[in-house]
């Protein structure tokens, strides 16, 4: 085959690949991008006596992102995370350590989220800044299905209402954080995120108000006061305080999470360009 034969099928191939969109980003931009993360957990509720995150991943999400002006983006995201809490941590000796309560809690939730870029965009996906930090705020729904164990048995807390009082399995959840983003090619890019989730339910732990006066299931009324499981180590608080119709949690105050997470934030690529696709008219 002679050098000609070559070139001609060098321009037809990439005539070829050009045609399917290949090499489409060089000329449409991507305002769509997938992102999938894991990262750790940390619940604040009655249940948790330290500012630590849980020890391994435990929280697992994907979104879809949506750019829409030069600051502003929209994304929907979807999350499965495992949360915990023990009296077990509690201060030596406080009512808290005495009432020896505990739950863990395997959530699903899923929210719409607007993020306010700190950074102009460029007009291309591609000349975007190395580094991208952002804000945002979202709205969304989150489970409600904490659990505990007792002698070696699995109970679902909500089901057996510990404090005589039923609550929704699901409730709003209110997402704020913040994160970086890091251009690793220019298809994808790694993503840094903090975010703090406000709830409207003090029930994440199943624990809220006060101790039932009358329980008639011996199961529900071991896992509703469990101060006899541990020795003595506050006095008054057994004798005054964990007691039928005594204080149990502090209902003022609603639970929430809190989300550490690591992203791959990939850009997907317009359909093709026979108006099945956005195109490119402008730039920003």
């Amino acid at each position: 085959m002679g050098r000609i034969g070559i070139i001609f099928i060098l321009l037809f191939s990439g005539h070829f690949l050009m045609s399917q969109n290949f090499l489409a980003w060089k000329y449409n931009d991507r305002y769509f991008s997938a992102q999938v993360g894991a990262g750790m957990s940390m619940y604040r509720g009655e249940l948790k006596h330290n500012y630590q995150f849980q020890n391994e991943f435990s929280n697992f999400s994907l979104g879809m992102e949506a750019r829409l002006l030069s600051k502003i983006a929209v994304r929907a995201e979807f999350v499965y995370f495992n949360i915990r809490g023990k009296d077990f941590f509690a201060d030596d000796g406080s009512y808290e350590k005495q009432r020896n309560l505990s739950f863990e809690s395997r959530n699903f939730e899923f929210s719409i989220q607007t993020i306010f870029y700190l950074l102009e965009y460029k007009g291309d996906y591609y000349k975007r800044s190395q580094i991208d930090p952002y804000l945002f705020v979202g709205l969304g729904a989150v489970t409600v299905n904490p659990t505990t164990t007792l002698a070696g048995t699995k109970y679902y807390l909500r089901e057996l209402e510990t404090e005589s009082n039923s609550y929704s399995p699901v409730t709003m959840t209110f997402p704020v954080g913040m994160g970086l983003k890091f251009k690793l090619t220019p298809f994808l890019n790694f993503v840094t995120e903090a975010s703090y989730r406000l709830t409207l339910s003090d029930y994440l732990d199943d624990v809220s108000t006060n101790f039932p006066v009358e329980i008639d299931n011996t199961t529900v009324a071991l896992l509703s006061n469990r101060k006899d499981e541990i020795a003595l180590v506050n006095q008054n608080a057994y004798d005054n305080i964990l007691i039928p119709g005594g204080q149990r949690g502090n209902s003022s105050n609603k639970d929430g999470y809190i989300f550490l997470t690591f992203k791959f934030e990939l850009f997907i690529p317009p359909l093709n360009s026979k108006g099945m696709g956005l195109k490119k008219t402008s730039t920003r």
